[in-house]
């Protein structure tokens, strides 16, 4: 009997020794983190599983675990962390902002703005935020309002080329051709590279019955393998 209860001593003295060696929850989380820089998401779901069986309402090891998650492509899933992310804390924006994302890759965008809305509540400087948002009412004609979210934005965010390209978009739905110019150029200064501009701004030359401008930007928004440049060229430039 005194035997089995050295062995249960052992055992009990052995474990915690054991976790006394493991990794700390802050440094699993670290580690994962950097598994993700180099793209081995896989890899850092393992890493962020250990941290939480230490831990399991580390609301920074559910969010970083649901980021991967949401990189692997397992929407679901990452939809599922980011819950429990929020229900252990509802204070910061992080989980709300990357439900939001993976809400609005499955089509489900009524619940995806819920989320951008929240984060704007909670943090109003997280610009991709109102990108995202304004995104989603593009989408269904909400023009003004989209315009609204870009142009707010823009103001925090001045050299952001996407910004600037999603602004020019809305502007044209409005059929404010000319400041829709503007943006789409200001886009491209920033990105010369940047072949949805070419497009749009293509669209927005030929609004105002520009067409040699028009059919310019088009072809270089081809040139640039743009989809749905070459039928707008053969549509507006084929003589």
């Amino acid at each position: 009997m005194l035997k089995t209860t050295w062995k249960s001593v052992f055992g009990i003295i052995l474990i915690t020794f054991l976790a006394a060696c493991s990794p700390p929850v802050e440094e699993l989380v670290e580690s994962g983190r950097d598994l993700m820089a180099a793209d081995n998401y896989a890899e850092a779901v393992k890493v962020f599983n250990e941290a939480l069986e230490k831990e399991p309402n580390n609301y920074t090891a559910l969010n970083a675990k649901g980021v991967a998650l949401l990189r692997l492509g397992q929407l679901d899933e990452s939809i599922e962390v980011f819950t429990k992310a929020i229900n252990t804390d509802t204070t910061q924006y992080q989980a709300f902002f990357n439900r939001g994302n993976s809400f609005r890759l499955l089509g489900r965008d009524n619940e995806a703005m819920l989320d951008y809305d929240y984060v704007i509540e909670l943090k109003p400087d997280v610009v991709d935020a109102y990108l995202n948002r304004g995104a989603i009412l593009f989408k269904y004609n909400e023009f003004d309002r989209a315009l609204f979210d870009f142009e707010f934005a823009l103001r925090m965010d001045p050299e952001n080329a996407l910004l600037y390209l999603n602004k020019g978009k809305a502007e044209l739905r409005i059929n404010n051709s000319d400041d829709a110019i503007y943006d789409l150029k200001k886009a491209i200064e920033m990105n010369p590279q940047y072949g949805e501009a070419y497009y749009w701004l293509g669209l927005a030359e030929l609004a105002l019955d520009n067409k040699t401008d028009g059919c310019t930007y088009l072809m270089e928004a081809q040139n640039l393998n743009f989809e749905g440049a070459a039928d707008a060229v053969a549509q507006n430039c084929m003589q």
